[in-house]
């Protein structure tokens, strides 16, 4: 009985080498996907020291004007997680979800310091959908604040401080001197830790789950920085979801692309079955075949868009009939590109078999580096430029940009528009479908 079980087990491995479909699968697929997490997520999970850390782009908007607000913005410039990218509307730039912070420093600053007041808050937009991004960006911000301008910052806490605690003002001046003199020695200190590399080698402390001090809460107001999340509403008032709008445009997009090169692939049945010989017999058909291939995958395309975004509105609350004109235009310009992707592969390909191993392999990884599996402002610089190679991330920018930020089709005054991206699927659907005609033509002879 074990000579015939060993004798089974040396067949099904003789097939299973044979089978190049099932090798890819079994030992390609796995590493290439392997590959792209690592690369994705390797930055924000350090190992690689703290040179590996990616830096967090932040839009400076200098409204003050003054030789210390521009000193400051130099200051934030040096920093190690801090990427500075001075503008003139950081808060419209984190609103169309174009930076994940703003920084705004207000008139009078420069003139509060000069005069050894207290200067004015900085005010920090954040995009909630980007938590990541955020936290990071309070704790770059922090150092920044208090070692940049160590007199005025560091009589600025100690006046918030002392008004936290509602200090009387007849002992005020002596109280602010006293602590004047610790922060001076405070500084001392920690610039001898600087030196000698101490901070970068403790790990910050997790949060106290049992109601201790919260860092994250009270660190802005300490230093002085006024904390906006930009948190897009609804028609209705109600706040959104950034997961489930990301969570549904990912499904709009990387299902679509396997359903439709699933029903693309009919042609190679169609092939295989002699049906499609036939067909080229009828008078006039050419490539109406394939055109009518391509209306069939759209018309399945939309049926199953509506019913995804259906199930989101009711399930989930995910603004859809908020909207509809803009998740219907964006929806059939998808159908349309994803269709055409669907065309090529069942034209370029000999067999079904071959079809499924490659269009799983493209779909994939051009959903992981698009987006479709975790935002893309998580990732690398050169990653993300290369996503915008794909569709998959032109129609994540376009669905996430609507579900989430609530953009149009054309950009208003107040928010950005998904137009760029609509005319690049649309651009890219076309050439698709010009080479699917190309190799249409000439791999089954039709003129």
């Amino acid at each position: 009985m074990l000579s015939t079980a060993w004798a089974l087990v040396r067949k099904d491995i003789r097939l299973f080498v044979r089978d190049r479909t099932a090798l890819f699968f079994a030992l390609v697929l796995p590493i290439g996907l392997a590959a792209i997490m690592g690369t994705a997520f390797g930055s924000q999970m350090g190992g690689g020291g703290s040179s590996s850390v990616k830096k967090v782009t932040i839009a400076v908007e200098d409204r003050d004007g003054s030789s210390e607000s521009e000193a400051f913005v130099e200051t934030l410039m040096g920093s190690d997680g801090l990427r500075v990218e001075v503008v003139e509307d950081a808060r419209r730039l984190v609103a169309d979800g174009n930076r994940a912070g703003g920084l705004v420093i207000p008139a009078g600053y420069g003139a509060a310091i000069a005069d050894g007041e207290t200067p004015p808050n900085v005010t920090l937009f954040r995009d909630p959908a980007r938590q990541i991004a955020s936290q990071v960006m309070v704790f770059q911000l922090a150092p920044v604040m208090v070692g940049s301008m160590a007199d005025s910052m560091g009589s600025g806490m100690m006046g918030r401080l002392l008004d936290m605690v509602s200090f009387p003002d007849s002992g005020r001046a002596d109280a602010e001197a006293a602590m004047k003199t610790s922060f001076d020695r405070v500084e001392a200190i920690v610039e001898r830790l600087e030196a000698d590399g101490a901070f970068e080698e403790e790990e910050p402390e997790e949060d106290d789950e049992d109601g201790g001090f919260d860092v994250m809460s009270a660190l802005p107001d300490f230093i002085g920085l006024e904390v906006e999340d930009l948190a897009p509403a609804r028609a209705d008032g109600l706040p959104r979801s950034a997961g489930a709008s990301h969570a549904f445009a990912a499904m709009a997009v990387m299902m679509l692309l396997f359903n439709l090169v699933a029903a693309a692939g009919t042609l190679q049945d169609e092939r295989a079955e002699g049906t499609l010989d036939r067909l080229r017999l009828t008078p006039a058909a050419g490539r109406a075949v394939l055109l009518g291939k391509m209306l069939v995958t759209m018309i399945l395309a939309i049926v199953q868009l509506v019913v995804l975004f259906a199930f989101g509105a009711i399930a989930f609350d995910v603004p859809v009939l908020e909207h509809l004109e803009e998740l219907s235009v964006t929806s059939l310009v998808w159908a349309f590109c994803a269709s055409t992707l669907g065309l090529l592969f069942a034209t370029a390909c000999s067999t079904r078999r071959q079809m499924e191993g490659l269009s799983t392999l493209a779909i994939l990884g051009m959903s992981a580096i698009g987006g479709a599996w975790f935002p893309r402002e998580i990732t690398p610089d050169w990653f993300q430029t290369a996503g915008l190679l794909t569709p998959v991330a032109w129609a994540m920018d376009a669905y996430h940009g609507i579900l989430w930020y609530g953009k149009g089709i054309l950009a208003t005054p107040d928010r950005g528009g998904v137009l760029v991206p609509l005319l690049v699927l649309m651009a890219v659907g076309v050439v698709l479908f010009a080479i699917s005609a190309r190799l249409y033509s000439s791999r089954y002879g039709s003129k």
